[in-house]
């Protein structure tokens, strides 16, 4: 009995404790949505940079594809070469791609829920134009 007594109080004790006031927990409640708006800030702000650097990197890859395309048509004119309706095609299919990720690239709102969506469908769009442009300088 006196056991069952001593160990009630214990608990009684740390209930009591425990307990924070209402003002307490309000305090706490305060200071974590500062803490919580200062992190929307950041990464916002953290996002933004990232899309800039993409942004940025894009776009000078798309340009080198463009200019690798040109490259690829002058190649193909010249009167010494002779290229297949195929390749004339392929060139074509590549320069129109890139002009469609230009354009993606361009349009895109900057939809945070979508970004890791976008950013992996864009580099491996891109990759696979730069690979299919290396095939045909072979």
């Amino acid at each position: 009995m006196n056991k069952l007594i001593v160990i009630l109080g214990i608990l009684t004790s740390i209930i009591f404790i425990s307990c924070k006031s209402a003002q307490q927990k309000e305090e706490t409640a305060k200071e974590n949505v500062v803490e919580a708006r200062q992190d929307l800030r950041d990464t916002k702000i953290s996002n933004a940079n990232e899309w800039l650097t993409f942004k940025s990197e894009s776009q000078a890859k798309i340009l080198d594809n463009e200019k690798r395309i040109v490259e690829l048509k002058i190649k193909m004119n010249k009167p010494d070469n002779t290229f297949d309706g195929l390749y004339r095609t392929r060139i074509e299919k590549l320069e129109a791609k890139n002009n469609e990720l230009e354009s993606k690239l361009n349009n895109y709102d900057g939809n945070e829920t979508e970004w890791k969506t976008f950013k992996s469908d864009f580099n491996r769009d891109m990759n696979e134009i730069g690979n299919n442009i290396k095939d045909l300088f072979r």
